[in-house]
């Protein structure tokens, strides 16, 4: 009875459309999903430029969230250490969190999904500055976790938060992490990549910063009234900034 009961759930996940067994084929029921295939394809581009292969698994595929990876071989069953998880609202992306457990990888492919969002507006070095800043201080300090606050409203910029957990798990793996909280819908041109209605807009939690600070999360409550030409976060910031203008 239970075999057979088995049996007819499998043939039945097989009607679904969009389901295969062992990987999610892409959709795009949504605008969201057709912007974060958009996204995913741009990120792409510009992993060669960081020595990365390219994102080529797409484990879950949902109308919310997405997980996708980088792995050996494509379409692969199981994560193998580059996990990349998105959550999605109809008409726009809402936040991407991306974990990967070799140190010295986690840069390169941190940038390339930054450079994703500024397109030519942020060269490879610069999208690579930060990332690289994260993972120094985790090397410098290997036994000590870091991790900074996210802030999930979404605005009018991208925003980046980080963080590094030594040996999560207890099995001798560390992970960096790599927070991307999306603009809203239709509040965002870097590379035309985000679209929709921008008639209603959240209230911009930038409010009471500096525009030289637009998109920077400081967790100390003061205003920066300094001037530079190009912006540069500071080490120990908890978030960074990217509104290279």
């Amino acid at each position: 009875m239970v075999k057979r009961l088995c049996a007819a759930l499998l043939a039945a996940l097989l009607l679904i459309p969009g389901i295969t067994l062992g990987d999610m084929e892409w959709k795009e029921d949504t605008p969201a999903q057709v912007i974060l295939r958009n996204y995913i394809e741009l990120a792409n581009a510009y992993l060669p430029d960081q020595g990365e292969t390219e994102i080529n698994t797409l484990f879950e595929m949902y109308n919310s969230f997405a997980v996708l990876g980088i792995t050996a071989e494509p379409d692969a069953e199981i994560p193998e250490g580059v996990e990349i998880t998105v959550s999605m609202l109809y008409d726009s992306l809402n936040s991407l969190e991306l974990r990967v457990n070799s140190i010295d990888r986690f840069p390169g492919i941190a940038a390339a999904l930054i450079n994703a969002l500024y397109g030519e507006g942020m060269s490879a070095e610069d999208a690579l500055r930060v990332p690289a800043e994260r993972t120094k201080k985790a090397k410098n300090e290997p036994e000590n976790s870091f991790e900074e606050e996210v802030e999930e409203l979404n605005g009018t910029v991208p925003r980046f938060y980080y963080a590094y957990y030594p040996n999560q798990y207890r099995d001798g793996v560390s992970w960096m992490q790599m927070t991307i909280i999306f603009p809203l819908a239709g509040t965002w041109d870097g590379t035309g990549m985000i679209t929709g209605d921008t008639s209603t807009k959240a209230p911009d939690t930038e409010s009471g910063v500096s525009e030289d600070y637009e998109g920077y999360y400081s967790r100390d409550d003061y205003e920066h009234f300094e001037t530079f030409l190009t912006p540069t976060p500071e080490p120990d910031s908890a978030a960074a900034e990217y509104d290279f203008r």
